[in-house]
């Protein structure tokens, strides 16, 4: 018997730019009082010549996974952030595909790397760009698919409108804290991966010198069109 995770229940897939689809699951995070509350995990799906990319991967029910395997193979699993990482064995071990994450520090150590990601290096999809955070003290990147003018994140932005995966707890605890800003920088993330006494500032701001409009995160909800503008003002928050 597999020791997988089995795959959650999720939304119908999603196709938001030609080859581009977007699966969002549930996940569930348990907070003080022993209580629960729900919020959305997503991957991000990208056709090319040899098959498919997964960003951020989730595993898909059999109905779905069957939907995207009819218009190509599963590829390369990229990991784009540190706390990801649930489903990413699922895939190298089912269907042997190259696993690429950013080293250092992971959440799930298996499986074992086999394609770095690094700055402006080498990716599987033609003509993306790849952004390392430098100054985090965990592992986080993001990709542009400047044909759409897309970045695709993990926790390091986050986008929530009319969520659908959200509890009526997680709206209110997820409200206090700031999540319903447009293309928020993730607070729990960047409270844990701050350097003490540093700051994020200069990586976000390299992000923004990418030419983006669209966003799709790792959490959320898709932000078509405006993300750059939505984003630059969370960054003119941020310490110096």
């Amino acid at each position: 018997m597999s020791d997988h995770p089995a795959a959650p229940s999720h939304l119908p897939l999603r196709e938001c730019f030609p080859g581009v689809w977007f699966a969002a699951s549930p996940i569930s995070m348990a907070i003080p009082l022993g209580m629960t509350i729900t919020f959305s995990r997503n991957m991000v799906a990208v056709l090319g010549p040899d098959g498919w990319t997964l960003l951020n991967p989730v595993r898909l029910s059999p109905e779905a996974e069957a939907q995207l395997l009819a218009k190509g193979p599963f590829k390369h699993a990229v990991r784009l952030g540190t706390f990801h990482g649930r489903d990413d064995r699922y895939y190298v071990d089912t269907f042997g595909t190259e696993f690429w994450a950013a080293p250092g520090e992971q959440t799930y150590p298996e499986p074992k790397i086999t394609r770095p990601l690094t700055d402006g290096g080498p990716f599987p999809i033609p003509g993306a760009q790849v952004v390392v955070f430098k100054n985090a003290t965990r592992p986080e990147s993001a990709v542009l698919l400047p044909q759409h003018r897309l970045l695709v994140t993990c926790d390091s932005v986050q986008n929530y409108e009319r969520d659908p995966l959200i509890s009526t707890l997680g709206k209110i605890v997820m409200y206090a804290m700031g999540f319903f800003t447009p293309c928020v920088i993730g607070p729990i993330w960047l409270k844990v991966v701050t350097p003490p006494g540093g700051s994020m500032r200069a990586d976000f701001e390299r992000v923004l010198a990418l030419d983006f409009d669209n966003l799709i995160a790792g959490h959320g909800t898709p932000k078509l069109g405006g993300a750059n503008d939505a984003l630059a003002r969370n960054v003119e928050r941020l310490p110096r």
